[in-house]
């Protein structure tokens, strides 16, 4: 199993039962919490997150523009956008705009480690 120590998660979701939900489920990282992209995009300029977990339809600022907003100020930073509205289209987007990962809502456990994990692997590879 990996560890978790030092692995910084942001999770960012205008619904508070999915904020819980995902913090509960991650509580062994060290989580911080934003309520929607404005508020994720200011702690993405003062802090570095090694995952970002972001809700893809959020009122003001998107998805869409967390995603694009820590290409700009962490491009270390492996994003894995959430949505109950998938469509091909939807996640095409969201890697071209450099998501690392996408999970389609309602997801399972197993399927967030999973790509968490898959998400810090390849961070790890790409910065050794």
């Amino acid at each position: 199993m990996e560890t978790t120590d030092n692995h910084s998660i942001l999770i960012v979701d205008d619904e508070a039962i999915i904020r819980d939900f995902l913090s509960e489920v991650l509580e062994d990282y060290d989580i911080d919490i934003a309520t929607g992209g404005d508020e994720a995009i200011v702690k993405l300029k003062d802090r570095t997150f090694d995952i970002i977990i972001t809700d893809l339809r959020m009122p003001e600022v998107s998805g869409e523009e967390v995603v694009k907003a820590a290409q700009e100020f962490s491009p270390k930073t492996k994003v894995i956008v959430i949505s109950g509205y998938s469509s091909l289209y939807t996640v095409s987007q969201s890697v071209s705009h450099g998501a690392s990962g996408f999970l389609s809502k309602p997801f399972s456990i197993k399927e967030l480690m999973q790509t968490i994990s898959n998400a810090l692997e390849e961070s790890e590879e790409a910065h050794g």
